[in-house]
């Protein structure tokens, strides 16, 4: 609108206003309303006309209004004013007027037109949009401050850096900007770590877990890392934004725990080869000495001159099986003495490791009187295991049942292993009454043992526990049974080895 109108008609004017999208009131030169656009009457609803702009409109907004409309020849600049909501009170309105003069051709004063725009519902959204950008700069800073944050493009290539990222990796900003984690990779990690996660993040899905990188300096070091996709419209990643925490330190005291639960298990299986070494001799001692009399026999023969070659071939396979039962037991202890923490899991044939410990421990039972029975109903029941740690897990479970029951009136020991739902139970049962509630509670806690001093480690049953855990199985005490009997459930099919986590090449 310029700042002279012609008005002819009324009728006009009243097309005029009834168009206007905004508040509009036309005032004759003395500021008495002549009329107003339907939209005016939202703000202020008792509005008449002939009405005198101070009746009209509140008395705090009508003064700035008549300094505005007589102003409005040498300037047009609006004025903002904020005023309470008629029909609502407790709401403030922010409106811009703007004052115009009604001028005939020869310049004859018709009136005013003012035109209010509310800023009110825009202040609205910048207040909240504003708070927005508070509340995210305050995460932010909040996220850099604990954090190790970094951003990449689709293809890995690294568009943003922290101050965090820079100070763990040694590297400066410009040095990682343009570049890919590779610049990271400590060589830990495999390739098939690799695809494994951008499949992960490629599909759209959060990646999260432990990687290894190595920095500027050639240091290394652990962060707990979740990669999350951002999505475009098509449901496709176009950046991916990494959050990462130092876990460094947790992760040496997880490996330092781990080379002592290594040492105490090794040092538990030393202490139970040294309870089973009479044993041992025992069991080494019968072959050999078989062995030595068929040599004493066919040695005195031939000083006599009168070998009976039909009875030295006679002789021949029952040296060889003495030999090979020597081999055996040999072939069996170094077995067991060795760490086989590192081994690949084998299959193994359940009533074949069953009878191995049964012998390994078959001289401190005929010791103790105890008699152990194996119940194995199927014969070709295998296990995927570490043989080494199954084979001290058992044993372990069978000493301690030894000496539970060494001095009861009836001494036994029966274990029994079949198929169930996917996994081999093992139940190991003994003739003693059970387990107290208060001790069945931290039996499997390091170090905790009802033995005398000196009689015990008080590992077995820990390290028997870890064993299993390791194998991705269960040991319980079957407080149901009125003898002593612990449930071991074994998986019959080895789940996957756990790997380290990390992000792919680019992602390092």
């Amino acid at each position: 609108m310029s700042s002279n109108l012609h008005l002819t008609q009324d009728d006009v004017v009243q097309t005029l206003l009834s168009l206007a999208e905004i508040p509009m009131l036309l005032l004759d030169p003395k500021f008495e309303v002549i009329d107003f656009s339907p939209h005016t009457l939202r703000l202020f609803p008792r509005l008449q006309k002939k009405q005198n702009l101070t009746e009209a409109l509140h008395n705090d907004m009508s003064a700035p209004l008549f300094k505005l409309m007589d102003n409005c020849s040498r300037s047009s600049a609006p004025v903002s004013l904020s005023v309470h909501h008629e029909s609502a009170p407790e709401q403030i309105l922010h409106l811009t007027w703007k004052a115009q003069k009604l001028v005939t051709a020869d310049g004859e004063l018709r009136g005013y037109c003012l035109t209010a725009l509310d800023q009110t519902y825009r202040d609205k959204l910048e207040d909240e949009l504003k708070k927005s950008f508070r509340h995210i700069r305050d995460q932010k800073m909040a996220l850099d401050e604990s954090a190790i944050v970094a951003i990449t493009d689709q293809k890995g290539v690294i568009s943003y850096v922290n101050d965090t990222f820079c100070r763990i990796s040694g590297y400066e900003r410009e040095e990682l900007i343009g570049h890919t984690h590779a610049l990271l990779k400590s060589g830990f990690h495999g390739p098939d770590f690799f695809r494994d996660l951008w499949r992960t993040i490629g599909s759209g899905r959060v990646w999260k877990g432990e990687i290894r990188n190595r920095t500027k300096s050639g240091e290394t070091y652990w962060v707990d890392t979740t990669i999350v996709p951002f999505l475009n419209e098509q449901g496709r990643p176009y950046q991916f934004v990494a959050i990462r925490f130092d876990v460094t330190e947790k992760k040496q005291i997880q490996e330092n725990l781990e080379k002592e639960r290594m040492r105490g298990m090794y040092a538990e299986k030393m202490a139970s080869l040294g309870e089973l070494a009479a044993g041992i001799a025992h069991e080494l001692g019968n072959p050999a000495a078989s062995i030595n009399a068929w040599l004493d026999v066919i040695e005195s023969q031939y000083e006599r001159e009168n070998l009976d070659l039909a009875m030295f071939m006679q002789t021949v396979p029952r040296v060889r099986r003495d030999a090979k039962r020597m081999r055996d037991i040999i072939q069996g202890m170094l077995t067991y003495a060795r760490d086989g923490s590192r081994d690949p899991f084998q299959s193994e044939g359940v009533i074949n490791i069953l009878q191995q410990v049964s012998d390994y421990c078959s001289y401190k039972l005929r010791k103790c009187g105890v008699q152990i029975s194996l119940d194995v109903p199927n014969p070709y029941l295998t296990l995927p295991c570490r043989i080494t740690e199954i084979s001290q897990m058992l044993v372990n479970f069978i000493l301690n049942a030894c000496d539970a029951v060494h001095e009861l009136d009836e001494r036994w020991i029966q274990i029994s292993a079949v198929e169930q739902n996917g996994q081999v139970l093992f139940q190991i049962t003994d003739s003693g009454a059970g387990i107290p509630r208060e001790v069945a509670d931290k039996m499997f806690l390091p170090f905790y043992t009802t033995k005398p001093v000196g009689r015990g480690t008080g590992l077995g049953l820990s390290i028997a526990r870890s064993i299993v855990d390791n194998h991705h199985g269960t040991v319980t005490l079957d407080q149901n049974c009125p003898h002593t009997r612990f449930i071991i459930t074994l998986p019959r099919v080895h789940p996957p080895e756990d790997k380290d986590w990390m992000p792919s090449q680019k992602e390092g």
